[in-house]
């Protein structure tokens, strides 16, 4: 008895990180990031104006890219991110 109990319990734990292994494929999630396509629409954090990341000015922030309309927004952000500590 003891042992179907503990052959099901294995098998729903199997099965919930088969299903979030799946989800995290489909939506794009991985241990790593990604290049994003040069198509792809990202959003300036400063301006909020979407832009294609291949036209996109990219700045790496405290180990964090982060994709700009242009070299002011990004000089913007640099700014308020040295505030911010």
């Amino acid at each position: 008895m003891w042992r179907i109990i503990i052959i099901l319990i294995l098998l729903i734990v199997l099965f919930l990180m088969i299903r979030k292994s799946f989800r995290d494929f489909r939506s794009g999630k991985s241990a790593g990031h990604a290049p994003l396509s040069k198509d792809m629409m990202v959003q300036d954090p400063v301006c909020k104006l979407y832009i294609a990341a291949g036209s996109a000015v990219v700045e790496h922030i405290g180990g964090q890219p982060y994709h700009f309309c242009g070299h002011d927004c990004a000089g913007k952000f640099k700014r308020y991110m040295a505030e911010r500590g």
